[in-house]
């Protein structure tokens, strides 16, 4: 039985073409992606990709969610701006 969550490490925070890559990867392997990345302030967050396409941004609680009907570009303006 595959994993139900891949773990990835980013070195910055995701743009929009990786969030896509993300949302298409996670539907195809039908499994939750989690990344992990380094925000501009030196904290690391957790950004999650259901195989819906949905985004859940995480610290150590649930943050923000961005539905499948939220563009990549939309998601990637919101965690710059974090």
């Amino acid at each position: 039985m595959p994993d139900s969550v891949q773990r990835r490490e980013l070195d910055a925070v995701p743009d929009a073409s990786t969030i896509s890559d993300l949302r298409d990867h996670a539907e195809a392997d039908k499994v939750s992606i989690e990344v992990h990345f380094p925000t501009g302030d030196g904290v690391q967050k957790r950004l999650v990709v259901s195989p819906r396409g949905t985004v859940v941004l995480l610290n150590d609680v649930s943050e923000e969610t961005f539905n499948r009907s939220t563009t990549a570009d939309d998601v990637a303006d919101s965690l710059r701006g974090r």
